[in-house]
């Protein structure tokens, strides 16, 4: 059923961004500036491995999604950042084709309730089925 589809595209959706959460802290552990940083975060600031990890699934669905808001994201001047931003070109890549994916297996679903509607064409008029209008 369509919200059969509607669920598992959902957890898809989720488990590709922790999947790439996970390649993401990957990545940022073996850089040597931290790539995975909001840019409210001062140099005095205690970034916590919850913080990083915050950071890092915002990163990831903004990027998986396209979204892209600006808040978090890898910096492109640091030399030690290039595995990240690789990551991030492949999740947005991978966003992309999953989108489309979606878009056109649920424009299928929906031509099947379309295709089911109770509406008669002709070449002159429409005739629908049921009450209709009446004058009483």
């Amino acid at each position: 059923s369509f919200w059969m589809v509607l669920v598992l595209f959902l957890a898809l959706y989720l488990l590709f961004v922790w999947i790439f959460v996970g390649f993401l802290l990957a990545a940022d552990g073996y850089s040597t500036p931290q790539c995975i940083a909001n840019d409210d975060i001062l140099e005095e600031d205690v970034i916590t491995r919850r913080h990083i990890l915050e950071f890092a699934f915002a990163l990831s669905w903004t990027t998986f999604t396209t979204v892209g808001y600006g808040r978090i994201a890898p910096p492109g001047d640091d030399d030690g950042c290039y595995a990240v931003r690789f990551i991030c070109s492949i999740e947005a890549i991978m966003g992309m084709c999953f989108v489309s994916m979606c878009s056109g297996i649920f424009y299928a679903k929906l031509l099947r309730f379309i295709g089911s509607a109770p509406v008669t064409f002709s070449s002159t008029l429409c005739v629908q089925y049921g009450k209709g209008l009446s004058d009483t």
